[in-house]
């Protein structure tokens, strides 16, 4: 996982591809999810390994909310959340707001 996260931080800005049509911007995008998704494999799979998630700090007597809201990027992912619906509810074209263009991946 870190070694694709180092990888993500020091070849994608420098990435470009010289056979591609469009700007270098979209391949960029695509190197950078692929690497993510990598990642994402790398952590399931240490996950299962260890047995589950391990919250070594965190009280077993709160209730689940209180919990989760004691994880520190809790709240911050909760609001990024609201403000995506938020736009996507008050954009003019709903569709692409939500889904994306071809053309913008």
């Amino acid at each position: 996982m870190e070694a694709a996260w180092l990888v993500a931080v020091i070849v994608v800005p420098v990435f470009f591809n010289v056979y591609s049509s469009r700007i270098f911007e979209p391949d960029k995008l695509t190197m950078l999810r692929t690497l993510g998704l990598v990642i994402l494999a790398a952590w399931l799979i240490k996950l299962v390994e260890q047995g589950g998630f391990r919250w070594g700090r965190i009280k077993r007597d709160k209730s689940v909310i209180k919990t989760w809201l004691g994880i520190p990027i809790t709240i911050p992912v909760l609001i990024l959340t609201l403000v995506y619906l938020l736009a996507t509810l008050f954009s003019v074209t709903r569709y692409t707001s939500l889904w994306g263009s071809y053309q913008r991946l």
